[in-house]
């Protein structure tokens, strides 16, 4: 792990109490809301989601209903200007309230912050400052990509930042090799063995169907066998049908199926936000393995989305060197997660400690990941 003593260009931290913006653009503020109410600012969030950019998690859809699998101390920060709102910070403060760190979980594979075009620096400085008021030392933003990380770099002049970790991860930004050789030969005996067809909830196909069926795709294979599919835990599967059901309802998700015979033997989950396409789940089922149909849909998925109006971009929502995503989709984002100083200048000693602590837990994770591959 790499501390980066980075200062980027000096700039003015704002102060704590609402000021004027930009231009004069008018007065800022920010408020704390816990998760249990957010019900109450549901209208308002979804008003900004609909003009703003940000990870699809954060859309009301997906988050309100993923706050039940990861509810502990959660909240988020309503930035607005001269009352509306114009970005949302979600995430949850810790180590007796010296770090706070922005919202991911295992099914949030992407940091960042909600915030109109053109606000993402201003909601950081707001941020940035109230942090300071409640004299948080660290903030802690995991996976972000550097299209997020670029746009909030104007408030981060001055802050200390260390790099906890960095890779690539697969995404399609144009479109995908044709399928290789080998891959075409097993799409011609899997369509020997029974009738196929691809259908999508994006084209008409019964969205309950496809929930539960990739739900059940899921079940049957390596994730059922480990205890980790969705359909195996009520909290989980409730997630899934709501967040999954809730996008798709909003033209923000997409469940593609391939039928074998009218049986489902593959599916993928697509998630949209703005410009950009997270390609979030994929199961198949594993009597179908030998002919790769998870491989063959995945390829397929990612040309029908790259091919949507408005997608400049799929993330995989992979892990580097998946063995399978990686093969078909060639191109690679940064993916980094990074501590920031909430002060600006020389950190104090609390900061130096969250990042020792922070780096020897994610040595600990890589190295217990080396000892498990053994």
């Amino acid at each position: 792990m790499t501390l980066l003593d980075t200062r980027l260009a000096p700039t003015i931290a704002p102060p704590l109490q609402p000021e004027a913006g930009p231009s004069g653009m008018g007065a800022v503020a920010l408020r704390w809301v816990p998760a249990p109410q957010w019900d109450a600012v549901e209208e308002d969030w979804r008003r900004l989601a609909a003009s703003a950019e940000g990870p699809v998690f954060l859309a009301p859809a997906f988050a309100l209903a993923a706050r039940a699998i990861d509810p502990q101390g959660l909240g988020a920060f309503i930035v607005t200007r001269d009352g509306a709102p114009i970005g949302l910070v979600a995430g949850r403060f810790g180590l007796a309230g010296t770090l706070f760190s922005l919202w991911t979980h295992p099914y949030a594979p992407s940091g960042g912050l909600m915030a109109l075009p053109g606000e993402a620096a201003t909601v950081m400085d707001a941020l940035l400052a109230d942090l300071a008021r409640r004299g948080v030392a660290a903030l802690h933003w995991p996976m972000a990509d550097d299209a997020s990380w670029g746009a909030v770099a104007p408030a981060l002049g001055g802050h200390t930042v260390a790099v906890l970790d960095s890779h690539r991860r697969a995404v399609l930004i144009t479109n995908a090799p044709p399928l290789a050789k080998d891959h075409r030969r097993l799409a011609r005996r899997l369509a020997e063995t029974g009738r196929l067809e691809t259908v999508s909830t994006a084209t008409g196909h019964d969205l309950d169907a496809a929930l539960d069926a990739y739900l059940a795709l899921e079940a049957q294979g390596w994730k059922g066998r480990a205890g980790t599919a969705m359909e195996g835990n009520i909290v989980t599967a409730g997630f899934f049908r709501a967040a999954v059901g809730g996008l798709a309802r909003a033209g923000q998700a997409r469940i593609d199926l391939t039928l074998h015979d009218g049986k489902p033997i593959a599916a993928g989950v697509v998630l949209r936000s703005g410009s950009r396409a997270w390609y979030w789940k994929t199961a198949y089922d594993e009597a179908f393995a030998r002919f790769s149909p998870g491989l063959l849909l995945s390829h397929a998925i990612g040309e029908a989305t790259l091919a949507e109006q408005g997608v400049a971009l799929v993330d995989s929502c992979a892990v580097q060197g998946h063995p399978m995503i990686d093969r078909i989709w060639p191109e690679r984002m940064a993916i980094t997660s990074r501590l920031v100083a909430v002060r600006d200048g020389s950190p104090d000693w609390r900061f130096h400690a969250v990042v020792a602590l922070k780096c020897g837990l994610t040595q600990a994770k890589a190295r217990a990941k080396q000892l498990l591959k053994r």
